[in-house]
């Protein structure tokens, strides 16, 4: 489980980096972003295909910098859950989304504080 844990926060980190607004992605325009919709979403889905419609971003509102930098996560998300099965995707995709909120608002508070340009 460990190694699962630590790709999750891998890939969480990574995107959160490059993430250029994680004040739209958590919070969007009305209090909950588009991350906040999915991952509450995703902790309810059983298959892959119920992950797959789920993080389809056409259905949530953002900016376009954020569905730009949203979509190569998602894509490689996919990617990454295409060879596991429908409980271990389940598992990964809820642990990285974990991480992702986690690195986003740590991001958004450093930004706040001047630290993150």
């Amino acid at each position: 489980m460990a190694s699962v844990e630590n790709e999750a926060k891998k890939i969480a980190s990574t995107y959160a980096r490059w993430l250029r607004n994680p004040e739209d992605a958590l919070f969007g325009k009305g209090g909950e972003g588009c991350v906040s919709a999915m991952y509450k979403r995703i902790k309810e889905a059983h298959t892959k295909d119920e992950i797959r419609e789920i993080l389809n971003l056409n259905q949530y509102q953002m900016e376009r910098n954020t569905m730009n930098d949203l979509t190569r996560f998602i894509n490689d998300l996919n990617n990454k859950i295409n060879p596991m099965s429908d409980e271990e995707a389940v598992k990964f995709v809820i642990e990285v989304f974990r991480y992702f909120q986690i690195a986003l608002a740590t991001k958004l508070h450093d930004m706040n504080r001047g630290l993150w340009m």
